[in-house]
């Protein structure tokens, strides 16, 4: 059974700032991906919430939001405007050949919603295979687009906020020096510095695979969403300023890699998939079955195999209803 009695989705109804300016759009590689499945795209307009559906046809509902591309967009500004990562919006669009080459008028789906990583909903938690940002207080809730790691070099487990630092310096480590021999001993505040405007350090007091490791702003935006860091967590500039004034020092962080997420709400089962190996990955490898059946009680008479086959080989990293309805 699931851990909370009712699991909750993030959902952005809103950008926050106008899509329509031009910007030179930034060089981003996508591995190809399957063929566009035919979606219907529900949309809800609160941030926080639980989500009822009454789709009673055999095709898979989803949790999104459909846009439709205006004269001037560009997928950078998109994905910074709905407050999500590039690489989510390639996912969810797999027919976009290439990232800079979009039309007015065409339809595109924006992942805006998610269901929530299985972990304790308290404090900060990051699941590495969205990858994304959750924070939870007593009265605010959060999710925010991250880039971690390069070849999993963002540890998972558990830890804290050890320290907030506002106009960090940037001293980059002797590894990163001998990648780069150019680099100085030490990037003052400023836009040369990659950590941006704002750093929250992770106590590494028990654990050293913490050293080093912190949530911090970034110079490069367009790289949010993807994998390239050399452990550190990044947000975007608005998304750090906005966490760094609502977390403490001591808050828990809880770092996860959750390719999957299971969830049932009001009766219908969703599932949310992340997976970085080929979207043809075979059913049993990923354990997809196992792990629902974990979740979800009477899963053989509940869950509908053929759409939870289907979210699997999509790999859209949207949640997709996967009820078996009845009469199927």
């Amino acid at each position: 059974m699931p851990r909370h009695s009712l699991e909750l989705v993030f959902k952005f109804s809103a950008p926050r700032f106008s899509v329509n300016s031009t910007q030179k759009s930034l060089k981003i590689f996508k591995k190809s991906r399957h063929a566009e499945f035919k979606y219907r795209a529900l949309i809800i307009f609160l941030i926080f919430y639980a989500f009822s559906s009454q789709a009673q046809d055999v095709q898979s509902t989803i949790l999104a939001t459909n846009y439709t591309i205006q004269k001037g967009d560009n997928l950078y500004k998109i994905a910074q405007a709905f407050d999500l990562g590039m690489e989510e919006i390639l996912s969810a669009n797999p027919r976009i050949a290439n990232p800079k080459i979009i039309y007015a008028g065409e339809k595109i789906i924006l992942p805006t919603t998610h269901l929530l990583p299985d972990a304790e909903p308290e404090g900060i938690v990051i699941n590495l295979a969205e990858p994304r940002l959750y924070f939870f207080s007593d009265e605010k809730k959060f999710a925010f687009p991250i880039s971690v790691g390069a070849d999993e070099k963002t540890p998972t487990g558990k830890t804290k906020i050890s320290e907030k630092v506002e106009n960090p310096t940037w001293t980059p480590p002797a590894s990163i020096r001998e990648e780069n021999p150019d680099l100085p001993e030490m990037v003052p505040p400023g836009p040369d510095n990659p950590l941006g405007d704002y750093a929250l350090r992770l106590d590494a007091t028990k654990n050293y695979k913490w050293q080093g490791i912190m949530i911090h702003g970034t110079n490069a935006p367009w790289s949010i969403g993807s994998k390239v860091s050399h452990g550190c967590i990044r947000l975007y500039p608005q998304d750090i300023e906005k966490l760094f004034s609502e977390v403490e020092i001591g808050v828990v962080v809880v770092i996860v890699n959750q390719p999957l997420k299971i969830s049932e709400i009001n009766n219908k089962i969703y599932l949310e998939v992340h997976l970085q190996e080929a979207p043809e990955v075979v059913f049993e490898k990923v354990g997809v079955g196992k792990l629902i059946c974990q979740k979800i009680a009477d899963c053989e008479t509940r869950v509908s195999w053929q759409k939870v086959d289907e979210a699997v080989i999509q790999n859209a990293g949207i949640p997709v209803e996967i009820s078996l309805e009845i009469g199927n």
